[in-house]
């Protein structure tokens, strides 16, 4: 979960009323604002710059993995204004750090109704369920992720990880077929490291890992720099298959349980 998703929705800040006062909006217009885009159009110029001092801290805070001190500008920030969705998302993002799962679905729950559709919040939500073990659902959500992420070029470089998560899913759930389905068409040549964790998923499901690392070794050497399997390697300690390098804190039954 180090990697879920804090893809920020672009803040737009009066660009309009910026560009001429005098020029009045239409209705309609209007009426398809997002709540929280109306409502930070509303605030002082004290209060903006009040605002985006909190938004922009927080989100600092948070990459340097100071969540207490996060959470406490967002608490400041939501003083202002408590429905952009992208504070929403971060804030479920440092519920998930606390591993406090019903707070962060609460949070991501929120932002979506703030932003009806997004595909990054839906997948915070999908990871939720993922790490409670909720894999029917989670493999439900994912199912509509992929179809996503398959027919918008703006999210289809996420489309490999919800396919791992996926294929996870139905091993969870003893769709065998369906995981290695998943595989079909996908090579070495694969610009992501899904063939590699596909395939080490499914020696690990076969009991068979020294061949599941073998997998994994040739995945970190071709796409671990600059972290380009961290968020794989995560969902693998999440599911159970490989230790958590602090120790194997994380006690999960990665055995299939069926329909």
């Amino acid at each position: 979960m180090k990697k879920i998703l804090l893809t920020f929705l672009a803040l737009t800040i009066l660009s309009s009323a910026q560009e001429s006062s005098s020029q009045p909006q239409a209705n309609e217009e209007e009426a398809q604002k997002p709540r929280y885009q109306i409502e930070l159009e509303a605030l002082t110029e004290p209060q903006k710059e009040k605002y985006f001092i909190h938004y922009f801290e927080s989100d600092r805070l948070f990459q340097q993995k100071r969540i207490f001190e996060c959470l406490n500008e967002l608490y400041e920030l939501h003083k202002i204004v408590d429905t952009n969705p992208a504070s929403l998302n971060l804030l479920g993002a440092c519920y998930v750090e606390f591993r406090n799962f019903n707070k962060a679905r609460s949070a991501f729950a929120k932002a979506l109704k703030e932003s009806p559709g997004n595909f990054n919040v839906r997948f915070n939500l999908a990871e939720v369920s993922f790490v409670t073990q909720d894999f029917k659902k989670a493999r439900t959500q994912f199912l509509s992720l992929k179809n996503d992420a398959q027919s918008s070029p703006k999210y289809n470089k996420m489309g490999p990880l919800v396919d791992f998560k996926l294929l996870l899913c139905n091993l969870k759930l003893n769709k065998v077929d369906a995981a290695k389905s998943i595989l079909d068409g996908i090579d070495f040549l694969d610009d992501s490291p899904l063939f590699y964790y596909g395939n080490a998923a499914l020696e690990y499901f076969e009991n068979r890992r020294p061949e599941a690392e073998i997998w994994l070794a040739r995945a970190d050497r071709i796409f671990g720099e600059n972290g380009g399997t961290a968020a794989w390697q995560d969902t693998l300690i999440e599911f159970g298959y490989i230790e958590s390098f602090y120790g194997g804190d994380l006690e999960v039954d990665s055995s299939p349980i069926g329909e």
